[in-house]
Protein backbone atom coordinates (compact mmCIF):
# COMPACT_ATOMS: atom_id res chain seq x y z
CA UNK A 1 0.00 0.00 0.00
CA UNK A 2 2.78 2.59 0.98
CA UNK A 3 4.75 1.99 -2.69
CA UNK A 4 0.77 1.96 -4.51
CA UNK A 5 1.06 5.63 -2.63
CA UNK A 6 4.22 6.86 -3.55
CA UNK A 7 4.01 5.79 -7.16
CA UNK A 8 0.42 7.92 -7.40
CA UNK A 9 2.76 11.18 -5.96
CA UNK A 10 5.30 10.28 -8.39
CA UNK A 11 2.40 10.88 -11.25
CA UNK A 12 1.02 13.40 -9.53
CA UNK A 13 4.42 15.61 -9.95
CA UNK A 14 4.75 14.55 -13.54
CA UNK A 15 1.08 15.91 -14.98
CA UNK A 16 1.55 18.67 -17.06
CA UNK A 17 1.56 22.58 -15.41
CA UNK A 18 -0.36 23.86 -17.99
CA UNK A 19 -3.23 21.80 -16.77
CA UNK A 20 -3.50 23.47 -13.64
CA UNK A 21 -3.74 27.11 -15.09
CA UNK A 22 -7.56 26.27 -15.59
CA UNK A 23 -9.54 27.05 -12.05
CA UNK A 24 -12.92 25.84 -12.80
CA UNK A 25 -13.29 25.65 -8.64
CA UNK A 26 -11.67 27.62 -6.79
CA UNK A 27 -10.45 26.76 -3.68
CA UNK A 28 -9.96 28.64 -0.17
CA UNK A 29 -7.56 28.49 2.64
CA UNK A 30 -9.40 28.93 5.80
CA UNK A 31 -6.53 27.27 8.15
CA UNK A 32 -5.53 29.47 11.21
CA UNK A 33 -2.33 27.82 13.43
CA UNK A 34 -3.38 27.45 16.75
CA UNK A 35 -7.17 26.97 15.91
CA UNK A 36 -9.44 24.46 18.13
CA UNK A 37 -13.11 23.29 17.32
CA UNK A 38 -13.96 26.42 19.42
CA UNK A 39 -12.02 28.93 17.22
CA UNK A 40 -13.30 27.49 14.16
CA UNK A 41 -17.21 28.22 15.40
CA UNK A 42 -16.59 31.50 16.38
CA UNK A 43 -14.73 32.40 12.82
CA UNK A 44 -17.61 30.21 10.80
CA UNK A 45 -20.03 33.30 9.77
CA UNK A 46 -16.97 35.14 8.30
CA UNK A 47 -14.80 32.57 6.71
CA UNK A 48 -16.84 30.38 5.89
CA UNK A 49 -20.93 31.19 5.42
CA UNK A 50 -19.88 34.91 3.72
CA UNK A 51 -18.05 32.94 1.13
CA UNK A 52 -20.81 31.14 0.16
CA UNK A 53 -18.98 27.86 -0.64
CA UNK A 54 -20.29 24.68 -2.44
CA UNK A 55 -18.42 22.96 0.39
CA UNK A 56 -16.46 22.67 3.04
CA UNK A 57 -13.53 20.85 4.39
CA UNK A 58 -13.26 20.48 8.34
CA UNK A 59 -10.08 19.07 9.21
CA UNK A 60 -9.56 20.36 13.13
CA UNK A 61 -9.06 18.34 16.28
CA UNK A 62 -4.98 18.22 16.70
CA UNK A 63 -5.15 21.60 19.50
CA UNK A 64 -8.35 20.29 21.26
CA UNK A 65 -6.72 16.89 21.80
CA UNK A 66 -2.82 16.96 22.17
CA UNK A 67 -2.29 20.95 22.73
CA UNK A 68 -1.87 21.17 26.94
CA UNK A 69 -2.71 25.07 26.88
CA UNK A 70 -6.18 24.13 24.48
CA UNK A 71 -7.05 20.53 25.62
CA UNK A 72 -10.69 20.41 26.12
CA UNK A 73 -12.97 17.26 27.59
CA UNK A 74 -14.00 14.61 24.59
CA UNK A 75 -17.59 15.67 25.22
CA UNK A 76 -16.74 19.57 24.27
CA UNK A 77 -14.91 18.49 21.04
CA UNK A 78 -18.06 16.41 20.44
CA UNK A 79 -20.23 19.30 20.54
CA UNK A 80 -18.49 21.55 18.60
CA UNK A 81 -17.87 19.55 15.40
CA UNK A 82 -21.63 18.59 15.73
CA UNK A 83 -22.39 22.18 15.83
CA UNK A 84 -20.01 23.63 12.85
CA UNK A 85 -21.71 20.32 10.95
CA UNK A 86 -25.25 21.77 11.65
CA UNK A 87 -24.30 25.40 11.11
CA UNK A 88 -23.12 24.77 7.64
CA UNK A 89 -25.68 22.37 6.77
CA UNK A 90 -28.49 25.20 7.53
CA UNK A 91 -26.81 27.24 5.28
CA UNK A 92 -27.08 24.44 2.45
CA UNK A 93 -23.47 23.95 2.59
CA UNK A 94 -22.02 20.24 1.99
CA UNK A 95 -19.37 19.11 4.72
CA UNK A 96 -16.87 16.95 4.48
CA UNK A 97 -15.10 15.65 7.76
CA UNK A 98 -11.64 14.54 8.27
CA UNK A 99 -10.13 13.44 11.29
CA UNK A 100 -6.84 14.94 12.86
CA UNK A 101 -3.41 13.53 12.20
CA UNK A 102 -1.09 11.36 13.65
CA UNK A 103 1.66 13.00 15.65
CA UNK A 104 5.43 11.71 16.97
CA UNK A 105 4.63 11.69 20.84
CA UNK A 106 8.67 11.83 20.79
CA UNK A 107 8.76 15.80 20.28
CA UNK A 108 5.13 16.29 21.31
CA UNK A 109 6.40 15.79 24.82
CA UNK A 110 9.31 17.73 24.21
CA UNK A 111 6.82 20.81 24.09
CA UNK A 112 4.12 19.64 26.27
CA UNK A 113 3.96 18.05 29.99
CA UNK A 114 3.41 14.32 29.33
CA UNK A 115 1.25 14.53 32.61
CA UNK A 116 -1.20 16.48 31.48
CA UNK A 117 -2.39 13.98 29.22
CA UNK A 118 -4.86 11.59 30.99
CA UNK A 119 -5.26 9.57 28.57
CA UNK A 120 -1.93 8.48 25.82
CA UNK A 121 -1.38 10.99 22.82
CA UNK A 122 -2.41 7.99 20.61
CA UNK A 123 -6.02 7.13 22.72
CA UNK A 124 -7.04 10.73 22.26
CA UNK A 125 -6.69 10.98 18.61
CA UNK A 126 -8.37 8.01 18.38
CA UNK A 127 -11.19 9.56 20.88
CA UNK A 128 -11.25 12.24 18.60
CA UNK A 129 -11.38 10.10 15.32
CA UNK A 130 -14.33 8.46 16.15
CA UNK A 131 -16.31 11.06 17.14
CA UNK A 132 -16.44 12.61 13.55
CA UNK A 133 -16.86 9.16 12.16
CA UNK A 134 -19.99 8.93 14.28
CA UNK A 135 -21.28 12.36 13.75
CA UNK A 136 -20.33 11.28 10.01
CA UNK A 137 -22.51 8.71 10.07
CA UNK A 138 -25.08 10.24 12.04
CA UNK A 139 -25.43 13.17 9.41
CA UNK A 140 -24.54 11.20 6.25
CA UNK A 141 -21.65 13.13 5.69
CA UNK A 142 -18.59 11.89 3.71
CA UNK A 143 -15.80 11.04 6.31
CA UNK A 144 -11.81 10.76 5.93
CA UNK A 145 -10.04 8.99 8.57
CA UNK A 146 -6.62 10.91 7.77
CA UNK A 147 -5.62 9.44 11.59
CA UNK A 148 -6.09 5.54 10.27
CA UNK A 149 -4.27 6.37 6.92
CA UNK A 150 -1.58 7.40 8.62
CA UNK A 151 -1.18 4.57 10.63
CA UNK A 152 -1.71 2.58 8.36
CA UNK A 153 1.37 3.64 6.34
CA UNK A 154 3.51 3.50 9.89
CA UNK A 155 3.86 7.97 10.05
CA UNK A 156 5.37 9.20 12.21
CA UNK A 157 8.31 7.57 11.89
CA UNK A 158 10.69 9.40 14.35
CA UNK A 159 13.25 11.02 11.98
CA UNK A 160 13.20 8.60 9.58
CA UNK A 161 9.59 9.37 7.42
CA UNK A 162 9.47 12.56 4.89
CA UNK A 163 5.80 12.78 5.46
CA UNK A 164 5.66 14.51 9.10
CA UNK A 165 8.33 17.48 9.57
CA UNK A 166 11.41 15.82 11.40
CA UNK A 167 14.93 17.11 12.06
CA UNK A 168 16.06 15.07 9.23
CA UNK A 169 13.75 15.95 6.79
CA UNK A 170 13.06 19.85 7.70
CA UNK A 171 15.57 20.66 10.64
CA UNK A 172 12.65 20.74 12.90
CA UNK A 173 12.11 18.97 16.16
CA UNK A 174 8.14 19.22 14.50
CA UNK A 175 6.44 15.72 14.55
CA UNK A 176 2.72 17.23 13.85
CA UNK A 177 3.28 19.26 10.68
CA UNK A 178 3.27 18.25 7.00
CA UNK A 179 6.46 18.47 4.45
CA UNK A 180 5.49 18.91 0.67
CA UNK A 181 5.30 15.17 0.22
CA UNK A 182 2.87 14.89 3.24
CA UNK A 183 0.90 17.85 1.78
CA UNK A 184 0.75 16.32 -1.45
CA UNK A 185 -0.49 12.64 0.48
CA UNK A 186 -2.86 14.38 2.05
CA UNK A 187 -4.95 16.14 -0.60
CA UNK A 188 -4.87 13.72 -2.40
CA UNK A 189 -6.57 11.15 0.07
CA UNK A 190 -9.00 13.96 0.66
CA UNK A 191 -9.24 14.49 -3.29
CA UNK A 192 -10.09 10.66 -3.11
CA UNK A 193 -12.63 10.29 -1.07
CA UNK A 194 -14.01 13.74 -3.05
CA UNK A 195 -14.14 11.93 -6.27
CA UNK A 196 -16.14 9.38 -4.76
CA UNK A 197 -18.92 11.62 -3.42
CA UNK A 198 -19.49 14.60 -6.00
CA UNK A 199 -19.84 15.71 -9.43
CA UNK A 200 -16.58 18.10 -9.36
CA UNK A 201 -18.33 20.02 -12.52
CA UNK A 202 -21.23 21.11 -9.71
CA UNK A 203 -18.77 22.43 -6.92
CA UNK A 204 -17.80 26.05 -7.73
CA UNK A 205 -15.88 26.80 -4.33
CA UNK A 206 -14.24 24.48 -1.87
CA UNK A 207 -13.43 26.22 1.78
CA UNK A 208 -10.87 24.29 3.49
CA UNK A 209 -11.27 25.22 6.97
CA UNK A 210 -9.05 24.60 10.24
CA UNK A 211 -5.99 24.77 11.98
CA UNK A 212 -2.36 24.79 11.10
CA UNK A 213 -2.22 21.88 8.81
CA UNK A 214 -4.74 23.53 7.10
CA UNK A 215 -3.06 26.67 7.04
CA UNK A 216 0.31 24.51 5.73
CA UNK A 217 2.68 26.67 7.70
CA UNK A 218 6.21 26.28 6.39
CA UNK A 219 4.93 25.92 3.47
CA UNK A 220 5.60 27.79 0.37
CA UNK A 221 2.14 29.60 0.11
CA UNK A 222 1.25 29.31 3.87
CA UNK A 223 -2.37 30.21 4.35
CA UNK A 224 -3.14 30.41 0.69
CA UNK A 225 -4.22 28.16 -1.92
CA UNK A 226 -1.46 28.71 -4.26
CA UNK A 227 2.09 26.90 -3.53
CA UNK A 228 2.63 23.66 -1.59
CA UNK A 229 -0.15 23.89 0.81
CA UNK A 230 -2.92 21.34 0.81
CA UNK A 231 -5.69 23.46 -0.72
CA UNK A 232 -3.29 24.48 -3.55
CA UNK A 233 -2.37 20.88 -4.21
CA UNK A 234 -6.31 19.58 -3.69
CA UNK A 235 -7.76 22.82 -5.93
CA UNK A 236 -4.94 21.86 -9.14
CA UNK A 237 -6.04 18.39 -8.41
CA UNK A 238 -9.68 18.92 -9.12
CA UNK A 239 -9.09 21.49 -11.93
CA UNK A 240 -7.02 19.20 -14.03
CA UNK A 241 -9.71 16.04 -13.48
CA UNK A 242 -12.27 19.14 -14.99
CA UNK A 243 -9.65 20.18 -17.85
CA UNK A 244 -8.89 16.82 -18.71
CA UNK A 245 -12.95 15.78 -18.72
CA UNK A 246 -13.56 18.79 -21.35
Amino acid sequence: MKHTIYILLILLQIIPSSLFGQNHTEVINRGIPGNTSAQLLSRIQKDVIDEQPDLVIILVGTNDLLNTQKIVPIETFHRNIETLADTLLKHQIQVVLVSPPTADVVYLYQRHDSTKFDLPPSQKLELGRDVMKQISKEKNLPFVDLLNFLQCLNIPQHNTDDIIRNITNSNAADGVHFTKKGNELLAYYIYCHLLACYDFSKIKKIVCFGDSITNSVYMEGAGTSEGNTYPAILKRLINNRLSGSQ
